[in-house]
């Protein structure tokens, strides 16, 4: 269905490789860290389809990711001149750019390809567009999606070293040799090897002569290829030789070389014992490759196109949006009913208390006093007003207003010293503010000193003294009050002494 197809998430799905070859159709995949694989026969391509079903069929792998590689001499190789071109735009103009080296019209092609280690060129790889459409039907329609199509001499490269330049040599059941070298896991070399009898260990009843015979002729090819790589790759040379090969010892085939050869030789170690086979290996590394890397036959161009605007898909899409209408018109009918139950439920609860309002004032108006007594208890709150503020008046007259300044102004004349000139005096209750003249910055504070020795001064505190001078360059003081209030009387009398 339409909306299903919309709505659908992509979650995680296990990835499922696939070797095809003219003969075979292997498999490998992943479960619980260990890697199942499986073969099964076909006759030619016409067998590809059922075989991907048979095989998805019998391991549950139903909702997986399917990743294929197509064999030796599905497909064509060649070197070109690397078109400016990005990258993402090879698997459209390679099918043109490839035309005049292959038989079939570029419509009716698929390519892709990446720049070559070697020369700077671009290695381009090309196969029948209807070779791919079918593998794309048969992982469909088993409830799996088709993620890539690459090459065998392509995914070799998984079982190399990045970090070294690589020559592997290969073959699948009673093929001819293929010999292929990795750059950064990167094919930069192929080529095919042939008039080698299998195995190349020939039996032992076989004579040590023509054993020798044979390897020292495939050492011979070998050294040649090794010296041409060698020119080629100077920033990296091959530094070994990796063996493959079906219906062989690679361990005693590696050793054997190894002495022929002056690289390193060593079989190709798989990761798991069920990885014995080249077929379930070219498998393998359409599994492990990285995604965005190598090459891809199944371009955007091949993958399904969903046509939404079908005829069922529109009467789907109204019969959908008729019955959401719906079932939104009821939902805001329904919603409008609620919001009217609750709106005359609160209307009649704003009527109750209405009528509650209206009995207590009701009430309280039958509980307000007279004008009378009002206008008596402001008059008695009035004279209680005048009251408070004659005695807080009285307070502010302290003891020292009582017995007057007489004292005061007595010890003041005692204190007198030769040194200080007062000029103006003022009095508040408790408060002293003196200005004068003193002869120098330090008599001040002296003269203040002698206070202590008088009664009505020693308890006398200033918040400020300042000292300057005036035009006559004659210090000048001023003692101000501690604290400042209101009081009833002052004395502001001007002395010189």
């Amino acid at each position: 269905m339409i909306v299903k197809k919309l709505l659908r998430k992509k979650t995680y799905s296990p990835v499922a490789g696939m070797a095809l070859f003219a003969d075979t159709v292997a498999l490998v995949y992943q479960e619980n860290k260990t890697w199942i694989t499986d073969e099964l026969p076909v006759t030619g391509l016409v067998g590809w389809p059922n075989a991907i079903q048979s095989l998805i069929e019998k391991h549950q792998l139903k909702g997986a990711d399917i990743r294929l590689v197509l064999g030796h001499g599905l497909y064509q190789s060649m070197l070109i001149d690397k078109p400016e071109l990005p990258r993402e735009e090879y698997p459209t103009a390679l099918p043109f750019l490839v035309k005049e080296l292959v038989n079939e019209s570029p419509m009716e092609l698929v390519a892709d390809g990446f720049v070559a280690p070697l020369k700077d060129r671009l290695q381009a790889f090309s196969t029948q567009k209807k070779q791919i459409e079918p593998l794309e039907k048969a992982c469909r329609e088993a409830g799996c999606e088709l993620m890539s199509v690459s090459a065998e001499e392509v995914v070799w490269g998984q079982l190399t070293a990045f970090e070294r330049s690589q020559l592997v040599l290969h073959r699948r059941g009673k093929t001819n040799l293929q010999l292929s070298a990795f750059k950064h896991q990167v094919l930069c070399f192929q080529r095919q090897l042939r008039g080698f009898s299998v195995p190349l260990l020939a039996a032992d009843d076989t004579p040590s002569q023509e054993k020798g015979l044979q390897l020292d002729g495939l050492a011979l090819e070998l050294q040649r290829s090794l010296d041409f790589l060698s020119a080629q790759l100077r920033d990296a040379p091959i530094t070994q030789l990796l063996i493959s090969c079906d219906d062989d010892d690679d361990d005693e085939l590696a050793q054997a070389l190894s002495q022929r050869l002056n690289v390193k030789v060593a079989p190709v170690t798989p990761s798991h014992p069920s990885l014995a086979s080249n077929a379930v290996r070219v498998a393998y590394c359409t599994v492990i490759e990285p995604e965005h890397v190598g090459i891809n036959f199944y371009s955007d161009a091949l993958k399904p196109k969903f046509d939404l605007m079908t005829l069922p898909n529109i009467v789907m899409s109204w019969v959908a949006i008729t019955v959401i209408l719906a079932a939104l018109a009821g939902w805001f009918s329904w919603q409008g009913y609620q919001q009217q139950q609750a709106l005359a439920s609160e209307q009649q609860r704003l009527q109750q208390k209405t009528g509650e309002v209206e009995r207590a004032k009701a009430a309280l108006a039958q509980h307000l006093p007279s004008q009378l007594k009002v206008d008596v208890a402001n008059g008695l709150e009035q004279h209680l007003a005048d009251k408070r503020a004659a005695l807080e008046a009285i307070a502010l007259h302290d003891s020292s207003l009582q017995v007057g300044y007489a004292s005061m102004m007595q010890q003041l004349s005692a204190a007198a010293s030769g040194d200080i000139s007062v000029q103006h005096l003022r009095v508040k209750g408790p408060q002293l503010n003196l200005e004068g003249l003193a002869r120098t910055p330090d008599a001040v504070p002296a003269w203040l000193q002698m206070f202590k020795q008088y009664p009505s001064l020693s308890d006398r505190r200033f918040k400020l003294m300042s000292l300057g001078r005036n035009k006559q360059n004659i210090v000048t003081f001023k003692l101000l009050a501690e604290r400042s209030q209101p009081v009833a009387q002052a004395v502001t009398q001007g002395v010189g002494q």
